[in-house]
């Protein structure tokens, strides 16, 4: 029988000595965690409640690490935090921003990294839930312009509050906190070189803001809580996760919108429950009744068109594929780590649920795992939701994962001339930021239709930060024509002259990054891929803008 354990963290209250006299007063917190606990303790969850001065960076890592050694594969911990919450400089460079988030606690801040250290310690198969109601972005010139956003009657509205009361946020005093880091400085830059192990287990978090928004405190309860429970309507609530998410959002301000972020191993079946359930979780459940099989041929060429797959499901049912590099990696509990976009594709990650009696992999996914692989294994879930796991089950097993079917890769004979390489864009390493905008040598491939991003910042090209995208840091050239064509490739793509202006201006660290999307039609999305998919945008390549300038720089950029 699965089990839960919850941990309820709210502090109204900071301890000023840690804060330079900061106490770091809020109203709503404490009645957070007490709602939570009282939820957790409903629906059979072992639940520790921890406010104010119990709740110590000490006293949360205990709990919390407690809770990894008593829970197994199949069970789930649920941690909530209301609070004010903080940010200090990164060390170690993983982080876009430049800022590691963290939970203002009583004594001290528990950084993101810590709370990473700590999921790590989870085994994989648990189930990790976190609710965070606090801010990560506490400047002064961002409280400011929150308090004169509060000033006007549509905002009062919102969070109930009187026009011109004083707002309560709950990002933490920036004074105070520095103080607090300073003093702390050796410990904290300890513990952002030491958290990095990986996470087996699936973490799933919802936030009451995204990371350079502001959260709002209640009398009662903090805004992003007071809304949660009122989707969750006292367990009325029947959707997954996304739309609980969803939810919550659709009743939030536009300045404060919650976040959901997922981490360690992906896992299907937790995503697709009603959220808080403790008796569910592991993947491989059965559904009884009608066909379930796919095949695929025995070989087929290692060459630029994907591999097809015959697909046979349930009347009224939908599917999902996954493709491996290697059989193992369908065992989710034993190896769901070792996944990553180069061995292991999942239809069910990038789109919704199918219908049909075909599936052809993904361009982009096809190209990855075929690099180097002598054989591509597969399997085929189903589900009678069309988006989400409902008496799923699947043709392989995770316990039967080395019986999965495969298809050997076979060398192609390229015929000479044509197109033969994958599909590419290249530019220069630097351009002179005041020379002409630059161009981009760009290869679909043969009949194939693209179209360009550039961003000052390659984590815009990921799901994490793509809501943070605005004209000045971003472009998509699909946002503003059609997609582009030519009969010669490679072929060239120039920014525009307004969009080089822009970006070059805001691009702060001195560089652009870029990627090329690529399609089979000249007007929609079909067996789309991407240079650098949304999960490792991050990764984008980058050319550097040069402040000085220079005649050879401005000849590569096709400059006059």
């Amino acid at each position: 029988m699965a089990k839960g354990i919850a941990v309820n963290i709210g502090l109204n209250f900071v301890n000023p000595a840690a804060y330079s006299g900061w106490n770091g007063e809020l109203a709503g917190c404490i009645n957070d965690a007490r709602d939570m606990n009282q939820i957790a303790t409903q629906l059979g969850y072992e639940a520790t409640l921890l406010t104010d001065d119990q709740a110590s960076a000490s006293e949360v890592t205990r709990v919390i690490g407690q809770a990894a050694r008593q829970l197994a594969s199949g069970d789930i911990c649920l941690v909530t935090y209301s609070g004010h919450g903080s940010q200090i400089n990164d060390v170690t460079g993983d982080e876009p921003d430049g800022k590691d988030e963290t939970w203002v606690l009583w004594d001290r801040q528990l950084l993101d990294d810590e709370l990473n250290g700590l999921w790590s310690s989870f085994e994989a198969g648990v189930r990790i839930f976190v609710l965070s109601d606090s801010c990560h972005s506490g400047t002064v010139a961002r409280m400011m312009s929150f308090q004169k956003k509060f000033k006007s009657a549509e905002f009062a509205a919102q969070y109930e509050r009187r026009v011109n009361a004083p707002p309560r946020i709950r990002a933490a005093d920036p004074a105070a906190v520095q103080a607090n880091y300073l003093a702390n400085r050796s410990n904290y830059e300890v513990s952002q070189w030491t958290h990095r192990a990986s996470v087996n287990a699936s973490v799933t978090l919802i936030s009451g803001c995204q990371d350079n928004q502001l959260s709002s405190d209640g009398d009662a309860n903090g805004l992003f809580t007071q809304r949660l429970k009122e989707v969750w309507n006292g367990g009325a609530f029947s959707g997954n996760y996304a739309q609980f998410h969803s939810a919550i959002v659709a009743r939030m301000p536009s300045d404060q919108t919650p976040n959901l972020f997922r981490t360690g191993v992906a896992n299907p079946a937790f995503e697709a429950e009603k959220p808080f359930t403790i008796g569910a979780g592991s993947a491989g459940g059965t559904a009884t009744g009608g066909s379930l099989s796919i095949s695929g041929p025995s070989s087929f060429a290692n060459g630029p068109t994907p591999v097809t797959f015959a697909v046979s499901v349930p009347s009224g049912n939908y599917f999902a594929v996954e493709v491996a590099t290697d059989a193992s990696l369908f065992d989710s509990t034993a190896n769901g780590a070792q996944r990553n976009d180069n061995n292991f594709y999942a239809s069910w990650k990038v789109s919704p649920f199918r219908q049909g009696d075909s599936f052809m992999m993904p361009l982009d996914a096809w190209n990855r795992l075929r690099q180097g692989a002598s054989k591509l294994y597969y399997r085929l879930w189903c589900t009678s939701s069309p988006t989400s796991w409902v008496n799923y089950r699947v043709t392989t097993t995770d316990s039967n994962a080395q019986a999965a079917p495969g298809v050997a890769l076979v060398a192609q004979t390229q015929p000479g001339g044509g197109d033969t390489g994958l599909p590419a864009i290249t530019a220069p390493t630097a351009f002179p930021a005041n020379g002409s905008a630059p161009r981009f040598q760009v290869n679909p491939g043969a009949g194939r239709y693209y179209a360009v991003e550039v961003s000052t910042n390659s984590w815009y090209f990921t799901d994490q930060y793509s809501s943070q995208r605005n004209d000045d840091n971003f472009y998509g050239s699909w946002k503003v024509t059609p997609f582009e064509s030519s009969a010669l490739y490679p072929s060239a793509f120039v920014l525009p002259a307004a969009a080089w202006s822009r970006l070059r201006d805001h691009a702060s660290n001195g560089r652009l990054y870029y990627r090329m999307w690529w399609t089979e039609s000249p007007a929609q999305w079909v067996n789309y891929g991407c240079t650098t998919p949304n999960s490792s945008g991050q990764n984008a390549p980058s050319f550097a803008l040069s402040r000085e300038f220079d005649m050879d720089l401005l000849a590569q950029s096709g400059g006059k």
